[in-house]
């Protein structure tokens, strides 16, 4: 149980306060802002899946939806993660910009955060 002076707590209120319904198309992309910086999915569902289920109990949506879609967008956000491209071009002698390779993986991630929002709703939709 998280207390109510949590950081974790306020942060997810107010999001659903602020997003309410629309929370979950923001919900994997969290988790991928999360991978970016940390450079680990574990890390980002350390950081962001209390911030998740706080969200869902406020808007009344499935808790493990929301952490499914938080898991998504946090294996996702490796794909653009500065710490993931720079190792990858060192051990493969790439001589590229980490911008230019970012640049190329950030469409197929969101794509994927967003094929996984589509099918998440059309669950919720046909199963609610």
């Amino acid at each position: 149980k998280v207390s109510t002076e949590a950081p974790a707590f306020i942060l997810g209120n107010v999001l659903a306060e602020w997003f309410r319904q629309g929370f979950v198309v923001i919900s994997p992309l969290l988790g991928a802002l999360g991978s970016f910086f940390s450079g680990s999915t574990t890390v980002s569902n350390l950081t962001f899946g209390t911030i998740q289920v706080i969200a869902a109990e406020s808007i009344g949506i499935s808790k493990t939806s929301m952490l499914a879609l938080q898991a998504v967008g946090a294996s996702a956000g490796n794909g653009i993660c500065l710490n993931n491209i720079i190792s990858a071009c060192t051990i493969c002698g790439l001589n590229i910009g980490e911008g230019a390779i970012l640049a190329k993986t950030y469409s197929r991630v969101f794509s994927n955060t967003t094929i996984a929002t589509i099918v998440m709703l059309a669950f919720f939709i046909r199963f609610r």
